[in-house]
């Protein structure tokens, strides 16, 4: 890993653990949610001219009309870029959002088949004469059931 975006996964999250890497995606997400709609509201309120005092520039505070002018105009375009960051930082937190919940799926399913495996080795091992019989196909043919897919009708025969 470079030496200067090492802070960037912490300390065991390198792919060994997911509850790590999902634990650290969400540190990202939340904030970068936050963000979004605090850019958003800002760009927003910008554009409805309702913006409290500090963004609102008069000839008054800047002493002549190009300096206004000027500031509007930075003010303008600033508030514009924070909605297309905004925008932008929403496709990176859905990307976040889809990551941590692939890997949830992901750490599911493991769990689910480690816990399938372990119960069926605890089964071969609490049945030894049983599995020896299958392996060696000695034991009966098991019976498969499955349910009736139309109703009964009791007047046919």
């Amino acid at each position: 890993m470079s030496g200067g975006q090492g802070w960037l996964i912490p300390l065991g999250a390198d792919g060994g653990e997911f509850t790590w890497e999902v634990q650290f995606l969400q540190s990202i997400a939340r904030p970068l949610e936050e963000s979004t709609a605090a850019a958003r509201k800002i760009a927003g309120e910008r554009a409805e001219h309702a913006l409290d005092s500090p963004f609102q520039v008069t000839e008054d505070q800047t002493g002549t009309a190009e300096v206004t002018e000027a500031v509007e105009d930075f003010l303008d375009r600033w508030c514009h870029g924070l909605g297309c960051i905004a925008d932008d930082a929403d496709v990176i937190v859905s990307a976040l959002s889809a990551t941590i919940n692939d890997f949830l799926v992901t750490e599911t399913k493991t769990r689910y088949k480690a816990m399938m495996l372990e119960r069926q080795q605890r089964f071969e091992d609490d049945h030894p004469v049983t599995g020896f019989l299958e392996d060696h196909g000695i034991a009966e043919e098991r019976k498969e059931f499955r349910a009736r897919m139309e109703p009964v009708d009791p007047g046919k025969k």
